[in-house]
């Protein structure tokens, strides 16, 4: 008998018939989803075609306490000033009720239409598509959809769940393998092109396990958490341990919002891996993609 004392994870009627494959993710991930998904139902009504819950929660590495919940909502329809200001309404409901959760959604309301295509690709003429996201330290925003976002949905489409609407393999095309190969270099490049100017340690983290998560795919053609991908790259280029297992206790110890500037030992070799990934993304890229 379950002890009635003890948190019991949401039952799959919380998501609906499509969601049952939320049951297999963290425990504290099933408990506030069905909140989360109650606030954007409310704000977009049958705008909303499907949402879906991808990244550490259901790759087996979500940290308690650390790790983001990311999830990608399909929509229909503008995103105008009025169904934003709704988005952000429910979010701060959903942050009251569960503070915990404050900075750690990462969550993109993606057209359709966009996620459906089976290019990939941003539209060749006209205006790009608008996507409104809001993530760790940026608010709930629009913009144009950008060879960024490509990254997630491929994500999304590979590792992801329903949690509600549409199955996800009905809604998320995949992304062809060189779309995803020339996402991978432009976003390790202009990684190397920011760095100097991450100030936190929690910055640093990202960067780095970015970078290594980068690595990994431009190598394998596969992806993986940050914490598999720092294992992985630690292994193949030993040189970097340091700075990677340092990466790794910033993320997860307290010191993730310290500004105290890093070692020079550690700066040199956080540049030193940044560059050696982006010679991988220029050579496996070579043609594909540039700088800009």
């Amino acid at each position: 008998m379950d002890n009635p004392h003890e948190p019991q994870a949401p039952s799959s009627a919380a998501y609906g018939a499509a969601g049952r494959g939320v049951t297999g993710c963290p425990l504290a991930v099933q408990q506030v989803l069905p909140d989360l998904l109650d606030e954007v139902r409310s704000a977009l009504g049958d705008r909303l075609v499907g949402m879906y819950l991808y990244g550490s929660a259901v790759s087996g590495d979500y940290d308690e306490g650390v790790s983001d919940i990311d999830l990608m909502a399909a929509v229909t329809g503008e995103l105008s000033p009025d169904v934003l200001s709704a988005l952000d309404s429910g979010h701060h409901r959903f942050w009251s009720s569960h503070p915990e959760f404050t900075d750690r959604i990462d969550l993109i309301y993606a057209p359709a239409a966009w996620l459906s295509s089976l290019s990939g690709e941003l539209n060749a003429s006209g205006s790009p598509p608008i996507l409104a996201t809001v993530s760790p330290g940026s608010p709930l925003h629009a913009e144009p959809v950008s060879q960024e976002w490509i990254l997630n949905r491929h994500l999304a489409h590979d590792t992801g769940v329903t949690v509600h609407g549409r199955p996800l393999e009905c809604a998320v095309a995949a992304v062809p393998a060189e779309t995803v190969r020339a996402a991978v270099a432009r976003k390790v490049l202009s990684l190397r092109d920011g760095a100097a100017q991450v100030v936190h340690r929690g910055g640093h983290a990202y960067v780095v396990l970015t970078a290594c998560r980068a690595l990994l795919t431009l190598t394998t053609a596969r992806h993986a958490s940050k914490a598999d991908a720092a294992r992985w790259a630690r292994e193949r280029w030993p040189c970097f341990r340091p700075v990677i297992d340092a990466a790794l206790e910033w993320r997860l110890g307290q010191a993730v919002r310290d500004e105290t500037p890093l070692p020079r030992e550690l700066s040199a070799q956080r540049d030193g891996l940044l560059d050696a990934v982006c010679r991988v993304a220029e050579d496996r890229t070579a043609g594909v993609v540039g700088h800009g």
